[in-house]
């Protein structure tokens, strides 16, 4: 195993490296810049602190015997002080660029593309039901969605997110509490399955494949901002999604998620708009969306 041209550590993140016999090029650094990941031609490789991949490749595994549609495990092993997982790839491109072609080539997302949205969703709300606990762990799940640090960067508006986060978790705790993505958004879903699963938690049934709907709503329009959206739902497609998720929930003898949806929104919201300062337009858009859409 060898850094291509270099002698740099995996910290300064080369632009490639020699795995298994696989050259591998520089993709990204997961949320928190713990884990780098890169990718071959039909594989990707996580690589970073022994512990955090020693806990994420744990995590993967029993997703994967639990029937969640996430990618095959192909090889582990160590990197001079750093550990690894190579995965193979789900495909070259996911729902977010799929509906954003979409809707480029000609203007809204296709019947085809959503069909395979909603039917990884469905796949993962399945799977996501065998690992149900009634024990409800609110605090963790506030610390999964970064609530506390967004009081913290909106001080002014803290004792209204706290009362709107207290309604929220009433009418939640309905829900059983299961192994959540964290982050379960279209840019992490491929039509053949789920990636990125390291911002994991516990939290409420139906926050993740809420959020997934909803994640769109966080970003704007304008082209001014860092980021902003290249695809939006139509009202048809919305619904299309909440009945078959809903479909899901009665199945197994729970509760529908449509009336939690605001809830899941919000809770969606703040862990979309927290601690981004790097992005600041983009940040403050968010906030404004939290406070205009989710407070008094």
């Amino acid at each position: 195993m060898t850094y291509e041209s270099s002698r740099r550590r995996l910290g300064a993140s080369p632009e490639k490296i020699e795995v298994e016999g696989q050259t591998f090029s520089f993709v990204t650094r997961q949320r928190g810049e713990a884990t780098a990941i890169y990718k071959s031609n039909n594989s990707f490789i996580r690589i970073g602190d022994a512990q955090r991949i020693k806990r994420d490749l744990a995590l993967h595994r029993k997703m994967e015997t639990l029937g969640f549609p996430v990618a095959s495990i192909l090889a582990e092993g160590s990197y001079g002080d750093k550990a690894y997982f190579i995965e193979v790839s789900l495909g070259d491109e996911h729902m977010g660029g799929i509906f954003a072609k979409d809707t480029e080539r000609s203007g809204a997302i296709s019947t085809k593309s959503f069909d395979a949205f909603v039917e990884i969703a469905r796949q993962f709300a399945k799977a996501q039901l065998a690992t149900a606990s009634e024990t409800k762990d609110f605090d963790a799940f506030s610390k999964g969605i970064h609530f506390d640090p967004l009081c913290e960067e909106l001080p002014e508006y803290a004792p209204l997110l706290r009362k709107r986060f207290e309604e929220a978790k009433s009418r939640m705790s309905a829900m059983p509490f299961v192994l959540t993505h964290g982050d379960f958004n279209p840019n992490n879903l491929y039509p053949t399955g789920v990636i990125d699963l390291e911002d994991s938690f516990y939290g409420p049934y139906g926050y993740d494949i809420i959020g997934a709907l909803s994640h769109i709503d966080s970003f704007p329009d304008s082209s001014e901002y860092e980021y902003f959206a290249k695809y939006r739902f139509t009202p048809e497609q919305k619904q299309k999604y909440l009945d078959s998720l809903d479909a899901v929930c009665t199945e197994a003898g729970r509760p529908k998620l449509t009336p939690l949806k605001e809830d899941f929104e919000f809770c969606r919201a703040v862990w979309l708009a927290v601690e981004i300062p790097h992005t600041p337009k983009l940040q403050r858009f968010r906030y404004d969306f939290v406070i205009k859409n989710f407070l008094d």
